[in-house]
């Protein structure tokens, strides 16, 4: 098993597995301990790799301006040009999924087509389109650069990545079946989202 699901934390005895997976896929579930409204399958953001410290998200209106720079949507570092995605992890035991948001790394040609397709609302019309995972899975020890697909969706909405690489620890996950609640639990921990966890045990 990978190290980060060996760090799973003693959730509280009365929380069963399936009410944590209901937790945590319940884009709206409102904390016991504080009545917190909680975005759970969508609260995992992780930078760029190799950036430990990104400026602040500009407007995608000012990607074109000169030098490093991170929006919304979009990051340039150097000559890196990178895309936000959501990495989708299925859910065992239910039919949802979290969605971590990670930065792909494209050609200078892909990324060019797709921000101007994603702008138009027709970046579903490209195809999927190689790319590179420029954020750390697991935080510590996942490794870097990792092969995948980049998925455009329809709209402008955020596209979907899908990691092609078998050796990934994240690879099973995602194509076989998914991850339990408290191995995903665990993995936010890794991420740095202890406090989201702990109000999702509460």
């Amino acid at each position: 098993m990978f190290g980060f699901l060996k760090r799973t934390r003693r959730p509280q005895a009365n929380l069963t597995e399936a009410e944590l997976a209901r937790r945590l896929t319940a884009p709206g579930y409102r904390c016991a301990c504080c009545n917190e409204v909680l975005d759970a399958p969508n609260a995992v953001r992780l930078r760029p790799f190799g950036w430990p410290n990104p400026p602040a998200p500009r407007p995608d209106a000012d990607f074109d301006s000169s030098g490093d720079i991170v929006t919304e949507r979009y990051a340039r570092r150097g000559r890196d040009l990178l895309a936000r995605a959501h990495l989708p992890i299925p859910v065992k035991g239910t039919d949802d999924h979290v969605f971590i948001s990670v930065w792909v790394n494209l050609s200078t040609g892909d990324f060019a087509r797709f921000r101007s397709a994603q702008g138009r609302g027709e970046a579903d019309r490209l195809g999927d389109l190689n790319g590179w995972l420029s954020s750390r899975l697991p935080a510590d020890t996942g490794p870097v650069l990792t092969k995948g697909l980049l998925v455009p969706v329809a709209d402008g909405a955020m596209p979907v990545y899908w990691i092609t690489e078998p050796k990934h620890p994240l690879h099973p996950a995602q194509h076989d079946g998914g991850l339990t609640a408290r191995e995903i639990a665990a993995l936010y921990e890794d991420l740095g989202e202890q406090d989201l966890v702990q109000h999702l045990k509460a």
